[in-house]
């Protein structure tokens, strides 16, 4: 199932709308039962609890709000006011804020980098009133192409705040290296140039990389017919959360614990789709049976990169009309 060419248009006229679909995306993304490996409603980590994802959530929110409000003063005339939307800025922000409210550590900085240039996107379709699907995946397309070196110095500040292990390796612009921000500023490496040099490593990185293919061609299709065949949120957001881990290995579970590791739990995916998700008896006892299996290993089998796609594949099918 493909949307490109379809009559799918912005449902939205007004910024406050915009932000509501914001935070619904992360918070029905937090609250999915049961995403196998994550904290969820019944499952906490040792240090980070459901509440923290809650807390963090919340005080992101202001944050968006003062970055989607810029954004719609900017004309938006040609392509040079692109780079005036500056996400490197919004995520130092909204990370200080995430951190500063709750004791859990990095909880959504995942949800932060995917969802600030999927807000971008929308709010220039506000702004220049083309509400049409082809529109704001131009729009997404060039905020991204036209990032600056500072967007990737705020970004590299971003992850050192709250340390959630990079992007995987890089060789000369590693995170953990302290001359990697000269590097950086004297090689002139936009965001979108970071990002391809990670892509092979890290699937926030790949979406970059790809104009967030994996959340528009492949979850947010999924996501729109499990959802309209249900009816129902929490079915739609665990079984997309399975089918993009039958499809794409976690990169964090990868970075924690190994290929074999991310492998193993794809295929499990693949096997409780097999049966229905968790949307029939069998499948949702498999889903409950992998969450215990995942969870036994103290996060290092926490699919968390795909939990963070999960969040943009919402907003989008919130800010397209969806209402749970």
């Amino acid at each position: 199932m493909s949307l490109v060419g379809t009559n799918l248009n912005i449902s939205i006229k007004y910024i406050d709308d915009l932000l509501r679909c914001l935070s619904l995306a992360s918070v029905l993304e937090v609250t999915g039962w049961p995403k196998p490996g994550n904290v969820h409603r019944t499952k906490d980590f040792e240090n980070t609890k459901f509440e923290h994802f809650l807390a963090g959530i919340v005080a992101i929110q202001p944050t968006f709000r003062e970055f989607c409000y810029r954004i719609f003063q900017i004309p938006f005339k040609n392509d040079d006011d692109y780079e005036k939307v500056e996400l490197g800025q919004f995520f130092m922000k909204a990370t200080k804020e995430m951190i500063n409210w709750q004791s859990g550590g990095n909880v959504l900085l995942g949800h932060i980098l995917i969802l600030a240039p999927l807000a971008a996107a929308s709010v220039i379709c506000l702004k220049t009133q083309k509400y049409h699907f082809n529109d704001f995946k131009d729009n997404l397309s060039k905020v991204i192409e036209n990032s600056s070196v500072n967007d990737t110095v705020n970004l590299y500040k971003a992850i050192r705040i709250c340390n959630p292990g990079g992007l995987g390796t890089i060789e000369k612009y590693d995170i953990n290296n302290e001359n990697s921000l000269n590097d950086i500023i004297s090689d002139n490496i936009t965001l979108k140039k970071i990002f391809e040099l990670s892509k092979g490593k890290d699937l926030i990185s790949m979406e970059y990389a790809t104009g967030f293919t994996i959340i528009i061609c492949e979850g947010l299709p999924y996501f729109l017919e499990v959802f309209n065949h249900y009816g129902d949120i929490n079915i739609a957001t665990v079984n997309t959360y399975l089918k993009l881990l039958s499809l794409h290995p976690d990169t964090l579970v990868i970075r924690k614990s190994g290929i074999d590791a991310a492998l193993y739990i794809s295929k499990v995916a693949s096997k409780i789709l097999e049966k229905g998700g968790i949307s029939s008896n069998k499948g949702l006892r498999l889903a409950k049976e992998l969450d215990y299996e995942l969870q036994q290993k103290k996060g290092k089998f926490n699919p968390g990169t795909t939990a963070d796609l999960i969040s943009g594949i919402i907003f989008c099918a919130l800010l397209f009309g969806l209402r749970i």
